[in-house]
Formats: C-alpha cells, structure tokens, sequence
C-alpha cells in the first residue's frame, strides 16, 4: 500500500518537473522570438529616422521653408510619435510644391521615396509585431518584459 502511494507521488512529481521544464524551455524560445521581433522593428524605426532627419534637412536648407524651423535643430530620434506624424504631414505638403523635373530637387525626391518606402515597410513590421504580442503566449511574456506596443505612421482603414 505505501510502496503504491509512493509510486504515485514519485510519478507526481516527475510529471511536474517536467511540465516545469516544458515550460522553461518554450518561454526561452517565446522571449527568444518577441527580442528578435522588436529588433527588427527597432531597426527599421532607426533607419525611418536617419532618414527623416535627412529629408528636414534637405527641405530646410535648399528650400528654405519655415515651416521646418521647429524641426531643424531637434532630435527627430526623440520626438514623441504624434509629432513625428505632424512632422512627415508639413513634409507631404512641402513636398507637393516642389519641382521634381528640376535637376536640383532629384536627391530631395530619391530622399522623400526613401522615407516612404521606410515608411511603409515600418508599419508593416509594426503591425505584424503589434498582432504577435496580442496573442496567447505572447502577450503574458510581453506584459512581464514590459513590451509595448508601436503606433503607425498611415492610417489603416477601421471597415
């Protein structure tokens, strides 16, 4: 009788430590998965910067425009998003008036397709990121590590 409760208490626990290193082992690989995600949106939100601050620069200097003058002489890195947003809206807008069949605006042009193109491949990895950590296992470990989500630049249609 007591050789039998052992042998269950002994089973007992091998099923629970090995539950335990399940467990162990795939929240290695989930938090292994979440860093790899938020590095790639980390390094494509560094290259959108570089090249924002690129583009006020060009637009400031050869074009003059002082709508620009609030942004010449911040850290774009460190800009709050929504002012990130107003900030790429002034640019749209500057950029509608300038003349693209000029030879002196190309490198103004091949900068402002950049920073779209940057743009969109950034939201993009933004909203795979955005939908992983709101998924079950994600979102607990995300939650713990403290990994908050990223906003976007376009608006995405609510339909």
């Amino acid at each position: 009788m007591i050789l039998s409760v052992l042998n269950i208490i002994v089973d007992i626990l091998i099923f629970v430590a090995v539950v335990v290193v399940l467990i162990g082992v795939s929240s290695i690989f989930i938090i292994k998965d979440l860093q790899k995600e938020y590095k790639k949106v980390f390094r494509i939100q560094s290259k959108f910067d570089i090249e924002l601050r690129k583009l006020v620069n060009l637009l400031y200097k050869f074009l003059d425009n002082s709508k620009l003058e609030a942004f010449h002489n911040v850290v774009i890195k460190k800009l709050p998003h929504e002012e990130k947003r107003n900030l790429i809206k002034i640019i749209d807008e500057i950029y509608e008036g300038v003349d693209l069949e000029n030879e002196d605006n190309k490198y103004i042009c091949e900068t402002y397709e950049n920073l779209d193109e940057l743009r969109r491949l950034r939201d993009s990895k933004v909203i795979v990121f955005n939908q992983k950590i709101s998924l079950f296992p994600f979102n607990v470990y995300s939650k713990i590590l403290k990994i908050q989500k990223y906003s976007t630049f376009t608006d995405q249609d609510k339909g």
